[in-house]
């Protein structure tokens, strides 16, 4: 039986990696899950003669690569942000450690197409668009009818809290929008005293029912690098519930969303506002785009396409 041993941050992203798991066993795999707890010489003897290991987002410095590379018989390094940049900006140590990251690996696996043509900066061959995907059997689909408040719905982290502030001028004035309620789900709320924002803590046995309880999705972005790294996690699993998503035009968003279609791509407030009045009033058109939603996440995002593929791609090493 062959291994494949996964290595990667202090907490494990099921959505990039964990649901492959059974795909890989049933295909001969014996999988194993490590992660940067662990010490570097701890790692290595684990890994030693492993058949292929898989490294998420992690960066290691050349000579700990090359340790690595003689531990493991291949790797396959996988990244879903902008590892070579960073949230600061631009990094020399980060960029030179990604460029030997993707020299080295014998496949790399890209969350979106930036991150892609970042990869191809450094080579040619066995590089992979994978975008991250869900598994659409356990997202029920919403029933959009007719109700009072409408939900505009945000899931995320405190992490990424940072983006949601930048909508809080059009939550704090949207006291003329009646029937508007904003619902942050999060492990901590954002600090606002507005009357129309509602804050439930996530939790992973809830994640479902709480998306559920949103009738519109909104991911909110910033026009810049770390951005365009994002891989739109959120907006995915807004449409796996058959939500129609509001998101600005940047990263991920321009590649899974099409404008009018199964969301609303918008760059402004002023924008926002006007796509939150337009489907918070026509429950028609938000069952029309939730509708297609969905089927965008079975075409493009599903585990039931991407598991077969990543799959073939392990083994093919």
């Amino acid at each position: 039986m062959k291994r494949i041993v996964f290595l990667t941050h202090q907490n494990p992203q099921g959505y990039r990696i964990q649901q492959y798991f059974p795909y890989l066993e049933a295909h001969g795999f014996q999988v194993e899950l490590l992660t940067s707890r662990m010490s570097f010489l701890k790692v290595v003897e684990q890994i030693r003669g492993v058949d292929v290991l898989y490294i998420q987002r992690l960066l290691f410095n050349p000579l700990k690569l090359s340790v690595i590379k003689t531990a493991a018989k291949k790797i396959v390094y996988d990244f879903d942000d902008a590892v070579m940049y960073g949230s600061r900006g631009k990094s020399a140590t980060r960029a030179r450690k990604f460029r030997s990251m993707v020299k080295h690996a014998n496949a790399v696996f890209c969350g979106n197409h930036f991150l892609f043509q970042e990869a191809k900066k450094h080579r040619d061959d066995n590089i992979y668009y994978v975008p991250t995907v869900v598994n659409t059997d356990e997202y029920p689909v919403k029933d959009h009818i007719a109700t009072k408040p409408v939900i505009v719905g945000w899931i995320g982290s405190r992490s990424t809290l940072r983006y949601l502030m930048d909508l809080e001028q059009l939550v704090l004035n949207a006291t003329d929008q009646k029937g508007v309620i904003f619902k942050i789900v999060a492990d901590k709320s954002l600090n606002t005293s507005a009357p129309n924002v509602v804050f439930e803590k996530w939790t992973a046995d809830r994640e479902k029912s709480l998306l559920h309880s949103f009738d519109i999705g909104a991911m909110p972005l910033r026009d810049d690098v770390w951005s365009r790294g994002k891989c739109g996690l959120k907006l995915i699993q807004y449409m796996a519930c058959g939500l129609p998503s509001i998101a600005h035009p940047f990263g991920a968003a321009h590649e899974i969303l099409s404008d009018g279609v199964n969301g609303m791509l918008r760059s402004d407030m002023d924008g926002w506002k006007d796509a939150i009045e337009a489907l918070s009033c026509d429950v028609k058109q938000r069952a029309r785009m939730g509708r297609a939603a969905r089927d965008s996440v079975e075409e493009r995002y599903s585990l039931r396409v991407w598991g077969p593929r990543v799959t073939e791609i392990i083994t093919s090493l």
